[in-house]
């Protein structure tokens, strides 16, 4: 059984020297030993800096699992405590400057989203008043057309009947229903020159 009082700073470094030649060659005695002494000192701490005591709890256990796959290293440390605390005091700040980027990083986020989602309500209604204004000029845009030239291009367009059935239907030559098309077309290019795309 490893004596904990080989920690004290009044001990002779003789024995604190020993401890450590232990945790560098992997003893599992002397390694529970140290968790057993420090681990509701560094808890302590760590819950100062970090207010909730599962994330101290977390950075503690993860120090103590760092210790141990460092344990080669603890040739140099020259006093036990400090290590230890310095360590402690070290990951706590790493872990609030984490929280503070991810902190910033969801807000960034959830701005980011708001505007996506205003620009989406934005685009929406931009294009639901465009719609509506389309729909508008293009009654004005047929209405304007002559009579003749304006039931061949409904027929045409709106009922979606073929030229010759248009031909049949009004009683006249096919060859009028295309010229009667084509001066529509051009009509309706003219009033529709925004809106050009949908008509080709």
């Amino acid at each position: 059984m490893i004596d904990p009082s080989i920690l004290k700073d009044n001990k002779p470094n003789t024995n604190l020297d020993s401890f450590l030649h232990l945790l560098r060659k992997g003893d599992q005695t002397a390694y529970e030993a140290l968790f057993r002494i420090y681990y509701d000192k560094l808890l302590h701490i760590a819950e100062g800096y970090l207010g909730s005591e599962q994330e101290a709890e977390d950075v503690v256990q993860s120090l103590f699992l760092k210790v141990w796959e460092r344990k080669h290293n603890l040739g140099e440390v020259t006093n036990l405590n400090n290590y230890l605390f310095t360590m402690t005091k070290n990951a706590c700040l790493d872990q609030l400057k984490h929280e503070k980027v991810k902190d910033l990083f969801s807000k960034n986020y959830s701005e980011k989203k708001k505007a996506i989602q205003n620009q989406f309500i934005m685009d929406e209604t931009a294009s639901s008043i465009l719609e509506k204004d389309l729909e508008k000029r293009i009654k004005l845009a047929i209405e304007a057309l002559p009579q003749k030239c304006k039931n061949v291009f409904m027929k045409s367009r709106i009922e979606g009947m073929n030229h010759s059935e248009i031909a049949k239907a009004l009683d006249i030559s096919k060859r009028t229903v295309d010229n009667h098309i084509s001066n529509a077309l051009k009509h309706m290019r003219l009033h529709l020159k925004e809106f050009l795309t949908l008509f080709l």
